[in-house]
């Protein structure tokens, strides 16, 4: 008779799936019977088991018997499993460095994507009976209502994997195969960089400080989801973290907890909006204050406004580049006097993959990046700097079309392309992307 024990490792769905029955445990190898020799069911084994597995081949009726006579009618519960499950995919996620991962469910399969270097793959793939109670799992997690399965929902958690602390976002959304469900990571032990780390250069790195120095105007950082914002902007707070200095945010989420920084999470079900936590933020006598992203009108003229009365504020748009985050300013109807008497400065960034230094050709089978032939993402950037003559250039609408120009012939642009130039001469990227 098969001990409880042995059971436990491999469970009973897991059984059923590949056909196999635990036979013996010894030290850190799980001996195995099977039907079927496949490397994809002992990868799966060893992820799940976390032994090395040795495998030995029997007739299929023989390991149907053994496996019906082994776990009979104890049905092991569905959550138990869909949490090793859980686990099994956040310590893959962790490994692979992904940033995101997607749980989607088809027709006949569920598929588990990760996203790493900007890029989606599939990880694993399961039956379709997992996908309940896996979501349940999560939502459970992530503070998310289980019962409603009809509408979009949005969670969070954090969790101890290999003795690291990750935050993890939660999106659900109804499709017509059931809920989607998309894991944002934060592992925030490689969260916080230095500028040099996220790839800003030396000039960069001058003309940025010089932008913190101020004691009032505002900084925005700019680009699409994902480019790094968050990132660049802790390593800002950072700089500026001094005991001289009171420094209070209003973000959503709060992404990494700073020491000797005052921080405040949005919360809409009590009212607690950007808008009425800035408002209340100025009575605070703070310093510097940074708003985790400019996203509507009453927002931005309050931080606009906030950084003329003697407050350096730091933010983030959704703009392509520098230039564009004026236009998109004003469409949020600030005044366009407004934002040439604020703005000190504008950092437009990407992120573009780097060359795997250890990939010899596309031949060469590569531990670190798997042959991709890249390995990790870096920063290219624009820099906009403010002067008066480009503040007049703002405060004119005919003129928005002149600021980029002006700016360069001035040398208060760092431009993507001089950006790009500098990272190919350092063979960090293959091309311009």
């Amino acid at each position: 008779m098969i001990s409880n024990n042995l059971l436990s490792i491999i469970p009973e769905k897991m059984a059923r799936k590949y056909k196999v029955i635990p036979i013996e445990l010894r030290g850190d190898t799980l001996v195995v019977g099977g039907s079927k020799y496949d490397l994809y069911t002992l990868q799966d084994l060893n992820i799940i088991t976390r032994k090395r597995i040795e495998f030995k081949l029997y007739p299929e009726d023989q390991i149907i018997k053994e496996i019906e006579y082994a776990y009979g009618n104890n049905i092991e519960v569905d959550e138990d499993y869909a949490y090793k499950i859980f686990e099994t995919i956040l310590e893959r996620a962790i490994f692979e460095n992904a940033s995101d991962i997607h749980i989607e469910p088809f027709d006949n399969y569920l598929a588990i994507r990760f996203r790493v270097d900007g890029e989606l793959y599939e990880a694993f793939r399961y039956t379709l009976d997992l996908h309940t109670p896996l979501t349940s799992v999560i939502k459970l997690k992530s503070g998310i209502d289980i019962t409603e399965r009809r509408l979009p929902q949005d969670g969070r958690t954090e969790m101890n994997i290999n003795d690291k602390l990750i935050d993890i976002r939660t999106s659900t959304i109804p499709t017509i195969y059931g809920e989607k469900t998309v894991l944002r990571i934060l592992n925030r032990d490689n969260f916080f960089k230095t500028k040099e780390e996220i790839g800003f250069s030396n000039e960069a790195i001058q003309v940025i400080n010089k932008m913190i120095s101020n004691n009032s105007g505002i900084v925005l950082i700019v680009g699409e989801t994902g480019c790094g914002k968050s990132t660049t902007m802790y390593s800002l707070l950072n700089d500026l973290n001094k005991i001289s200095k009171n420094i209070i945010t209003i973000e959503d989420p709060v992404e990494y907890k700073m020491e000797g920084i005052n921080q405040i999470q949005v919360n809409s079900k009590v009212g607690l909006t950007f808008e009425k936590g800035l408002r209340a933020m100025l009575r605070q006598d703070p310093d510097v204050i940074m708003v985790g992203e400019i996203r509507d009108s009453e927002t931005a003229n309050i931080a606009i406004r906030a950084s003329i009365t003697g407050h350096l504020v730091l933010s983030t748009l959704h703009t392509n580049d520098t230039v564009s985050s004026i236009t998109r300013l004003k469409d949020m109807g600030v005044d366009l006097y407004l934002i040439s008497a604020s703005l000190v400065g504008v950092i437009a960034q990407r992120l573009v993959k780097k060359v795997c230094p250890y990939c010899r050709g596309e031949n060469y089978t590569c531990g670190y990046c798997n042959g991709k032939g890249y390995l990790g993402r870096t920063v290219v950037y624009e820099i906009l700097q403010i002067d008066d003559d480009i503040r007049e250039c703002i405060g004119d609408i005919s003129r928005h079309k002149d600021i980029k120009e002006l700016a360069i012939r001035r040398g208060k642009m760092i431009t993507f392309d001089d950006s790009y130039r500098k990272i190919l001469q350092e063979k960090l990227i293959e091309n311009i992307q």
